[in-house]
């Protein structure tokens, strides 16, 4: 019957909070299907705020403080909590419906919206340790989250495993205080880009003995003292540390870590001070390391021949802006780390094809390779890896001016296992290199070039018919693909998402071609594409229906109409950018904001959005200065 509940009688507490703790176990997070099940009724929300595990709150805003506060008293158990100062309260709070037109509620409405209580009221006393924060005085720390709402979130969430606070400028040494003393669980930190002082870092390290996982990146006003005391307290429990654009770093916080963290698996350092002996250290101390990345100018060979020396467990290395390690380091490296599965090489200038033939030769499950500007590496250098690395999966060749198309001859006959090839301003590679790869390497899932100008349609034709399950394909600025490369992938391959950017000679002709065999397609970049127009437009809407992102800046010839086919068709659309198209007026704008309701982020032009379309659009709109 009508009004009748048949459904509580019969579950008991235990049976409907194991139902509530499944369905915020599904994809996200379950955000959506959560928040529904809070509104069945008052039983069903004490059960969901009690078993409510995540949130993801934006840390902006004049009320971030009472914002956190409701949170912690709201839903006691969570366990990951994540506050993002980049975030606006309506990008954190993304999983929520737009509305179109919000309800007026009138004030003799009994369900009118309970009063808020001011600030003040809630106000916890908290005494800074000085010389903690920058020097502010323009009143910015006031609207965002400070020490005050930390205290809320330490004392409301006492079961806290997870806390990552990004961007939080106005957090300080106070408030991790108070997380070290409730939050006896912690296991990870995210303090990227925060303000904190040595005292709140040595505090954690007292209070939160189980701490595995730890994000310094960009954190400022800490110096080694810090650090040095947080891991002399839980170096034992790390096993993730991240201490990368720490200008304070020195030799000195690593000796510490390599002293007392002898199960790090995960290190990132990145620091203009540290020399060879801290990275020394750390090789001979941490032996269990399996990642690492290394940004260290003053370090050279002895520093990496430790590494070759001591981590023979190691399995991800990335080296930048090395000025001083050479070929040698990098065969001790191959010797020493015979399960290296990921190597990165970041403009290591001295790296000559020598080093790529010692891990070659040596680590033979290499899987993945990235080399952007070695511009001492030549065509040898991927021969070696072509005959000795049958497992490759994902290849990265970035402004490697050196290498030729004989190079790819190799790749294709060794590893035939590849699914990934980045190239970007490899000036000699052309059609010939392409043919090579599409022809050994047929389990080809993503194809990536970059201002491949001697890069055409034979490439693509070749890709077509070898690589049926493509299903990424990137083309920026390769001047001579045009519609007869594209008709060949739309009839072989199935693409998910297509970048066309700069592609000058693709017309309408082409992309009807990819609209109609690329159904599934969900990204697509037609920007800087001068002669397409609305017949384009229209066979996406048409054939397209999963698309959920479009750029189509810089086409002169799409206007408002060909808008309008398109938003008929894709109702998925979640982002679109069209500047500087001078077809496209305020009309247009407001199509897509009227026919895309799950829309999420919209960038034109400012003068082209009339205060309607703005009010109706909110954090939708997303403005290019274009000095008009």
């Amino acid at each position: 019957m009508r009004g009748a509940d048949l459904i509580n009688p019969a579950l008991p507490d235990e049976l409907l909070d194991d139902v509530i703790r499944r369905v915020g176990a599904g994809p996200g997070g379950g955000k959506r299907d959560l928040d529904a099940c809070a509104l069945v009724c008052r039983r069903w929300r004490r059960l969901e705020r009690a078993s409510r595990r995540a949130a993801r709150l934006a840390a902006s805003g004049e009320r971030a403080d009472e914002v956190l506060r409701l949170v912690a008293e709201r839903f006691p158990a969570l366990a990951d909590v994540s506050v993002d100062e980049r975030l606006t309260a309506a990008g954190a709070a993304g999983a929520a419906p737009r509305s179109r037109r919000p309800r007026q509620v009138h004030s003799t409405s009994p369900f009118r919206r309970r009063r808020r209580l001011p600030l003040a009221s809630n106000a916890i006393h908290i005494a800074p340790f000085p010389l903690d924060q920058p020097a502010v005085d323009d009143g910015s720390e006031r609207s965002c989250l400070t020490d005050v709402g930390l205290t809320h979130l330490a004392r409301g969430c006492r079961g806290l495993e997870k806390l990552s606070l990004i961007w939080c400028s106005a957090i300080s040494s106070t408030g991790l205080v108070r997380i070290a003393e409730n939050c006896k669980n912690l296991t990870s930190l995210d303090l990227q880009a925060c303000y904190i002082g040595d005292p709140g870092l040595i505090a954690i390290g007292e209070g939160c003995k189980l701490l595995k996982n730890l994000n310094m990146r960009f954190v400022e006003g800490t110096t080694d003292e810090g650090l040095i005391g947080l891991v002399k307290s839980c170096g034992q429990s790390l096993v993730s540390l991240s201490i990368a654009t720490c200008i304070w770093l020195t030799d000195d916080s690593l000796r510490a870590v390599g002293s007392h963290c002898p199960n790090l698996q995960i290190l990132s350092v990145e620091s203009d001070r540290v020399q060879d002996d801290g990275v020394i250290s750390i090789a001979k101390g941490c032996r269990q390391l399996k990642t690492l990345k290394l940004q260290c100018i003053g370090a050279g060979d002895d520093a990496l021949d430790a590494i070759g020396l001591f981590c023979s467990l190691l399995e991800s290395l990335s080296l930048n802006n090395f000025e001083r390690f050479t070929d040698r380091s990098l065969s001790s490296i191959a010797k020493g780390c015979k399960n290296l599965t990921d190597l990165v090489l970041n403009d290591c200038q001295l790296l000559t094809d020598s080093s790529l033939e010692f891990v070659a030769r040596s680590c033979k499950k290499l899987a993945r390779l990235k080399i952007n500007g070695c511009q001492n590496m030549e065509t040898a250098a991927l021969e070696h890896i072509g005959r000795w690395c049958p497992g490759l999966l994902e290849l990265s060749l970035i402004f490697c001016p050196r290498i030729q198309d004989s190079a790819f001859l190799e790749i294709g006959r060794g590893c035939s296992l590849l699914r990934t090839l980045y190239l970007v301003d490899c000036s000699r590679i052309s059609d010939i290199a392409l043919c090579h790869i599409a022809q050994g390497c047929k389990n080809l899932t993503e194809l990536s070039i970059r201002r491949g100008y001697e890069i055409g349609d034979k490439t693509l034709i070749s890709v077509a018919e070898n690589c049926k399950s493509l299903r990424e394909l990137t083309l920026q600025f390769c001047e001579r693909v045009s519609d007869a490369g594209l008709y060949a992938i739309a009839e072989n391959c199935s693409l998910r998402k297509l970048n066309l950017c700069g592609c000058m000679l693709i017309t309408d002709s082409g992309l009807t071609a990819i609209a109609r065999g690329c159904p599934d397609l969900v990204f697509l970049d037609i920007s800087v594409l001068q002669v397409i127009g609305d017949i384009a437009l229209a066979e996406i809407g048409e054939g397209c229906p999963k698309l959920k992102e479009i750029a189509l800046s810089h086409c002169p010839e799409v206007t408002d109409g060909g808008l309008g086919h398109l938003v008929r068709g894709c109702l998925q659309l979640e982002s679109c950018q069209m500047v500087y198209c001078r077809h496209i007026t305020s009309a247009g704008v407001a199509t897509i904001i009227s026919g895309c309701s799950r829309l999420k982020k919209l960038l034109v032009e400012e003068w082209k959005v009339s205060e309607r379309t703005r009010r109706r659009a909110g954090p939708v709109l997303s403005f290019l200065c274009t000095g008009l």
